[in-house]
């Protein structure tokens, strides 16, 4: 992907989590790829008092909208675009979604404790379960844990913003 396609993706991304967080975005897109991948780890890294469920629910919001955007709807497709989408930020995943995937590579692994990566889940949570119409991403292993990768599994249900 393009470095400043990537950089829009950052600052897209950006501007959810800001919307969930109840805090204004900065600008980060013309910034060099690296430096807007510091600059949304820094943003997201010492934020207070955060509301999970209005997270969750802006990444939703993101992700219903990716999903109508795009007019993807095979599977597969979904499956292909959220791992594409998360490696231009910086995340390496695999896996089957639904079902197990595994994160080899994060660039906020160094970043987050392990109380904000479990914050910044909800955000993962609710922009896949956006785009794949509804679902639960639980984790069993992760990075900022200390651990050499993320353990997950997203299962599909019931669609709740």
């Amino acid at each position: 992907m393009p470095e400043r396609l990537r950089c829009l993706e950052l600052q897209l991304l950006l501007n959810v989590t800001a919307r969930g967080f109840g805090a204004a975005a900065k600008g980060i897109w013309f910034l060099p790829y690296e430096r807007a991948l510091r600059e949304y780890a820094a943003f997201t890294a010492d934020r207070e008092n955060v509301d999970p469920a209005r997270l969750r629910a802006a990444a939703f919001a993101a992700g219903r909208k990716i999903r109508r955007v795009t007019g993807l709807d095979d599977r597969e497709d979904l499956e292909r675009l959220i791992f594409a989408l998360y490696r231009g930020i910086g995340i390496t995943m695999t896996g089957r979604l639904p079902g197990e995937i595994t994160v080899s590579s994060c660039y906020f692994g160094r970043f987050y404790t392990p109380e904000r990566c479990a914050l910044m889940s909800q955000a993962d949570e609710g922009i896949i379960a956006g785009i794949l119409g509804g679902g639960e991403l639980t984790f069993t292993e992760r990075i900022s844990e200390g651990r050499r990768r993320c353990a997950a599994c997203f299962e599909k249900g019931e669609e709740r913003k």
